[in-house]
């Protein structure tokens, strides 16, 4: 009974520990960027990089709109040059506030935007996991209270699917964590938009960790046959290529 005591109140002191304190580290993945939204509304330029259409939006004035289509996709570039441009941590925080900013604007005028749930936790996870800084349950919480709406709005969103599936996974189970229902939003994500090389890899690096060499297989297979788009985003160029690592360690390992 003593050790049983003993065992609780290590237990209690680790989760209470955990709850003032989890790190957002947790939350990076590939999830949380913006590069293979749906984005509904927004209009993008493919063959132009995310900073060259945000520059030439700022030129016009953008910054200032209060259209919603127009924020949500500065939102979505800020996220994306956040991400994927940016290598100063100043500066990639800097992105993801002012997309998290923009997204918070459009949910004052448009609480049922699904889009503008997902981007605004979508910047808010990637600012607070580029400052390394700690972050608190409540964090946590409201970045998973925003993806949930999401799915409410969007039940087919494809990237709130993927953030999440990515938090059940990382997230202890305390906290809300469950790794089963992790591969069913994933799964999900991939039935609403199949060519999502981004989470399929995530899909098969979770096969991996549980062992399953063939699923994982059958993932990295479909992700290096995955046409690309024209122009070939670097995104989906990286995971074609990462997948191809994965799949030769797994054929290499005895």
């Amino acid at each position: 009974m003593a050790t049983d005591t003993s065992f609780t109140r290590r237990l209690s002191r680790l989760i209470s520990k955990t709850f003032g304190c989890v790190l957002v580290g947790l939350l990076l993945f590939k999830g949380i960027q913006g590069v293979w939204a749906e984005p509904g509304s927004l209009s993008t330029e493919p063959s132009k990089s995310p900073l060259t259409q945000l520059q030439t939006l700022q030129s016009q004035g953008s910054q200032d709109s209060s259209d919603p289509a127009t924020l949500l996709q500065l939102a979505d570039l800020y996220l994306q040059i956040g991400q994927d441009i940016y290598q100063d941590e100043n500066q990639k925080r800097q992105a993801f506030d002012e997309g998290a900013r923009l997204a918070r604007r459009v949910l004052d005028m448009e609480e049922h935007n699904a889009e503008a749930h997902y981007l605004y936790a979508a910047n808010l996870g990637s600012s607070a996991q580029t400052a390394g800084v700690m972050a608190s349950a409540f964090t946590v919480n409201t970045l998973k209270t925003h993806v949930k709406r999401a799915l409410e709005l969007s039940p087919d969103h494809a990237p709130a699917l993927h953030m999440m599936g990515m938090m059940l996974e990382e997230l202890p189970w305390f906290l809300g964590g469950d790794k089963d229902m992790a591969i069913t939003y994933l799964v999900r994500a991939l039935e609403a938009k199949p060519d999502y090389t981004g989470a399929r890899l995530d899909l098969a690096k979770i096969y991996i960790k549980r062992q399953n060499q063939t699923a994982a297989g059958a993932e990295l297979l479909k992700i290096i046959n995955t046409d690309p788009p024209s122009p070939s985003s670097e995104s989906r160029q990286q995971d074609q290529r990462e997948a191809n690592k994965l799949l030769n360690s797994l054929i290499i390992q005895p």
